[in-house]
């Protein structure tokens, strides 16, 4: 048989199973959901379900999971919890960005982001749990369409692949034949490798949960209490006073220059007028005396 032939032949195959490879997708042990037994999809179906339900109940979920969880501390406590967290992250954890704000003019604050497996994620959020805790949000995206697209594309690409390595072997045709088939196989493979890579990055997502912690100092008497608009006022007055000298400052280097020229020049004219005068006075009083 023509190895091109053979090639269509088979992309075509595979094309027309694409929508049962999509239904038998294989899930991960660590994320797949027990699938209901024939009996229960039929006590599904005679409870006045569908067939559609029944198969959906029975398709495993994927679900992205983000945390938001904001600390309020002394000042003194935002480093040493901040170090403590980090050094918490070790089994199936990953620390993904770490920042430690200090400065003498901003209070200290401090930003945490991790990626820990589901396996451990509960007892690293227990230990991680305190009072301090002034806010926690949850977020969750439904990522099953994309895992199983991506899956039943693996399994076609895979197959495809294998079959172009068996004609290969086979070595049959002309070698044009051999070389095309040799294209198609590099082709193949590289999408087969960006499609495992994209599996990847989603089994990452759904597999792990991401962790965004912020940690902020405990806000003052001034700031929670009846006092907050004078010291808000204070503040503002503060800004406004260096506001203004800082623009006077800088008003004053902007003309220095133009002072280094102007007054030299003023000071000649004026030394000019003042000999005219002294000039027109003497000849002024030569004239009466003569």
């Amino acid at each position: 048989m023509n190895p091109r032939a053979t090639i269509l032949a088979v992309t075509l195959f595979l094309a027309a199973c694409g929508d049962a490879v999509h239904q038998e997708a294989a899930a991960p042990v660590s994320m797949r959901m027990a699938a209901p037994a024939p009996a229960a999809m039929n006590a599904a179906v005679a409870e006045g379900g569908t067939v559609q339900a029944a198969l959906d109940a029975a398709t495993p979920r994927y679900l992205a999971e983000r945390q938001f969880w904001v600390f309020e501390l002394p000042e003194t406590a935002i480093e040493t919890r901040w170090q403590a967290h980090i050094a918490l992250c070790r089994q199936d954890c990953e620390v993904l960005h770490a920042a430690l704000s200090k400065s003498a003019h901003s209070p200290v604050s401090a930003a945490l982001q991790l990626r820990v497996g589901r396996a451990n994620a509960e007892k690293l959020l227990g230990a991680m749990s305190a009072p301090e805790v002034k806010e926690r949000r949850v977020e969750r995206e439904d990522k099953t369409l994309q895992v199983v697209d991506v899956e039943a594309r693996l399994k076609t690409l895979g197959d495809l692949r294998d079959r172009l390595r068996e004609l290969l072997a086979k070595r049959a045709g002309s070698l044009k034949d051999i070389l095309e088939t040799e294209r198609e196989l590099a082709r193949v493979q590289g999408e087969l490798d960006a499609m495992a890579a994209q599996r990847k990055a989603l089994a990452n997502e759904t597999e792990k949960i991401l962790l965004h912690v912020d940690y902020r100092p405990e806000p003052s008497l001034g700031e929670t209490g009846a006092m907050q608009p004078l010291v808000e006022a204070w503040r503002g007055a503060g800004r406004a006073f260096a506001s203004s000298l800082a623009a006077a400052l800088l008003f004053i280097v902007q003309a220095l220059p133009w002072l280094v020229i102007v007054v030299p020049v003023l000071w000649g004219v004026w030394k000019g007028l003042r000999r005219l005068a002294d000039w027109r006075r003497a000849r002024r009083a030569a004239r009466e005396s003569a």
